[in-house]
């Protein structure tokens, strides 16, 4: 599986929100997104579920800081 990587944790709200959301509605079948946020991104969180995405949290080390790498997916459709 492609995996495409977005680091958007330095940006102020609502850019990271903006960028994510327009990766993923161009993401191709086999495709998954993995996006760096320096918060849990609850909001998007609920976008995500609407637009038929699943998503992964993930807390990561990134210094002494902690960011959160989200793996998104387009759930499958209906078989």
């Amino acid at each position: 599986m492609d995996e495409h990587f977005l680091d958007v944790s330095d940006l102020p709200p609502p850019e990271p929100l903006e960028r994510i959301l327009h990766a993923v509605m161009r993401l191709k079948p086999g495709e998954r997104l993995r996006a760096r946020l320096p918060r849990q991104p609850y909001p998007l969180f609920g976008l995500l579920n609407e637009e038929g995405f699943a998503y992964e949290s993930t807390p990561v080390s990134k210094g002494p800081d902690v960011v959160y790498d989200i793996l998104i997916t387009r759930n499958p459709g209906p078989t």
